[in-house]
């Protein structure tokens, strides 16, 4: 279970994620992130250890075909990534991790993210054995962005990245209120309680 870090009023620990994925949620075009684990994840699997991170965008990976095309414009012209720095405009906040395994039961929640089928049914068919975990979140938007350098350790195919220095929150405003995301919550969580896992034959 993550490290609850609810009082922190500065954050320095980040998730790496597609930039346009970043704008949706800090938009509230969506609340929710598909996970699994990376190469260079300890165990090779992912894992949420902080309730609260910065977003951290990126283009590694990032594929236009992923995305539904009214997004894939949005992908184009991201200026939060450059060659030595990065633009941490926004944070997140976890309030629960659903284990999937199942891209057709995903599927019905199409209408919850910017995502195409392609990209579900890829990040649920990478090591099969192991669900993905969709992750319900909270996004906030920094009273100022922040400009940071790109280390070392920030490159490679991993999900979690320290940051220095750490990055004040207060003042932050949310991208959805309390009831719409509720809301949207519950649409997700009561579609994925009516849609049954399946079992996949030989595992």
């Amino acid at each position: 279970m993550y490290r609850d870090v609810i009082a922190t009023r500065a954050l320095n620990i980040a998730l790496k994620e597609w930039s346009v994925t970043i704008d949706a949620l800090a938009a509230g075009d969506q609340i929710m992130l598909l996970r699994k684990g990376g190469i260079r994840e300890t165990n090779r699997h992912f894992e949420v250890a902080d309730r609260r991170f910065l977003l951290y965008p990126t283009h590694f990976h990032e594929a236009h075909r992923m995305l539904k095309p009214q997004f894939r414009h949005d992908s184009e012209v991201s200026e939060t990534v450059t060659d030595d720095s990065v633009k941490i405009t926004a944070w997140a906040e976890v309030h629960d991790v659903l284990e999937v395994g199942d891209a057709e039961r995903l599927g019905k929640l199409a209408d919850a993210h910017i995502w195409t089928d392609e990209f579900v049914a890829k990040r649920i068919d990478w090591k099969p054995r192991h669900p993905a975990s969709l992750i319900l979140l909270k996004t906030y938007a920094l009273p100022k962005p922040a400009q940071v350098p790109i280390e070392a350790h920030h490159k490679g195919c991993k999900s979690w990245v320290d940051i220095e220095p750490t990055i004040e929150i207060s003042g932050s405003t949310p991208a959805l209120t309390d009831d719409d995301w509720a809301i949207r919550a519950r649409d997700i969580t009561r579609t994925l309680a009516e849609t049954p896992e399946k079992v996949m034959a030989g595992l």
